[in-house]
């Protein structure tokens, strides 16, 4: 399997997501982990699959909260490519983490990037409600 280098910023950026504590190797352990359960479970290259599954789930516009009195009032507003990607690593490891036992975060990773490439996903219905609610309040 030929392994990215961690010269991506896409894989940076997934790693300082991950990173607890500024323990930098292990989260660049895990992501290249999760790389490579990808690659096991598909017979694909990993990098292609990553990038679908994250600019699948990012969004394009997000809500503000305005407070007009008593009225409260959602403003959508557009988000720039970075911020989309930001969301979608957040409900990403949102969705991966938390679970106690089971199969290691490398996996669930994995795993749930399939899902959100194939369609299956909960987290593209958090996507999905986000852009219904700011087509609602435009």
């Amino acid at each position: 399997i030929n392994i990215p280098p961690q010269q991506d910023p896409l894989l940076e950026f997934l790693a300082s997501r991950l990173m607890n504590h500024g323990h930098r190797a292990k989260a660049t352990r895990i992501v290249s982990r999760t790389l490579l359960n990808i690659h096991a479970y598909t017979r694909a290259p990993p990098l292609p699959i990553l990038r679908e599954a994250i600019f699948a789930l990012a969004p394009a516009v997000r809500l503000l909260k305005h407070r007009h009195s008593t009225k409260t009032i959602y403003k959508p507003v557009a988000l720039s490519e970075k911020q989309g990607i930001w969301f979608a690593v957040y409900w990403l490891l949102k969705e991966c983490e938390g679970r106690q036992g089971g199969p290691m975060i490398e996996e669930r990773l994995a795993r749930e990037i399939i899902k959100i490439v194939k369609g299956e996903s909960k987290t593209l219905e958090k996507k999905e409600e986000m852009h219904k609610m700011a087509m609602v309040n435009r």
